[in-house]
């Protein structure tokens, strides 16, 4: 008998990321950031699970405010987190700790604050099994530095990249209707907005110039859908899908 996967999570585990506090404003913050995260989420730990059933133990999660992914990791996974965020110029470079109030408790989360696209990370070479770079390239001004990535995995050890999918149908429906695919300027910076999305090829070319090779793609909805949209994406599957998922190793 094939085991029963242990991904997705229950929704009782959705009422538990609902009671932290720390974080967002208001529940209906919590609440958007669920409808938006929670599939990605639950795929980005499946894959992960996957890494540290073969091994993997330790993982740097780049960009871990608001910290669901990173909750719901320490809860389900074996896995040593290291954390890491980027708050902007006005907040000093090092580490910092985020409190937040959890049903178990008070939780106090040390995280390093770096700039992904500036900084060299403060690790030594060959320091993880697992990078996690989820929902961020699609913010950068400039392109990654995927070689500071490269640099603090451990020979054989994998970087999961998420982000939204350039081609997706929404896109290509928006263009047709004369309307703009882009956001507008965010309030909350020049990050605050996609600055670039990727497409699949893009984003496979850019994690092997720097010598990392893709072992794994995935293209797929994290939103509902009609069924009228849902058959057409049929069509072409790994084009119009939404979402991109990217693991690619260290050899």
């Amino acid at each position: 008998m094939r085991p029963v996967p242990r991904f997705p999570l229950p929704l009782s585990e959705k009422d538990y990321l609902r009671a932290v506090r720390g974080v967002f404003a208001d529940t209906g913050d919590i609440e958007q950031y669920l409808y938006d995260s929670w599939e990605r989420i639950q795929q980005v730990l499946a894959w992960v699970d996957a890494l540290v059933a073969a091994g993997a133990r330790s993982a740097l999660e780049l960009g871990a405010n608001p910290y669901f992914l990173t909750l719901l990791a320490r809860r389900h996974l074996a896995l040593d987190l290291t954390l890491a965020n980027y708050f902007g110029e006005q907040t000093r470079l090092g580490q910092g700790v985020h409190r937040l109030t959890t049903p178990d408790g008070p939780l106090d989360l040390a995280y390093d604050h770096f700039n992904v696209e500036s900084d060299r990370f403060p690790y030594a070479e060959a320091s993880f099994d697992i990078v996690l770079f989820c929902e961020i390239v699609e913010h950068l001004l400039s392109e990654p530095r995927i070689a500071e990535m490269r640099r603090v995995l451990r020979p054989g050890g994998y970087l999961l990249v998420t982000t939204p999918n350039a081609t997706r149908l929404g896109n290509l429906v928006r263009l047709a209707r004369g309307l703009n695919i882009y956001a507008g300027y965010s309030p909350h910076g020049p990050h605050g907005r996609h600055n670039r999305e990727y497409t699949l090829a893009e984003l496979v070319g850019l994690l092997e110039r720097h010598e990392l090779r893709v072992t794994r793609t995935l293209v797929r909805n994290v939103y509902p859908h009609p069924l009228r949209s849902r058959l057409v994406q049929s069509l072409r599957p790994n084009t119009w899908r939404e979402h991109l998922f990217v693991l690619a190793r260290r050899d």
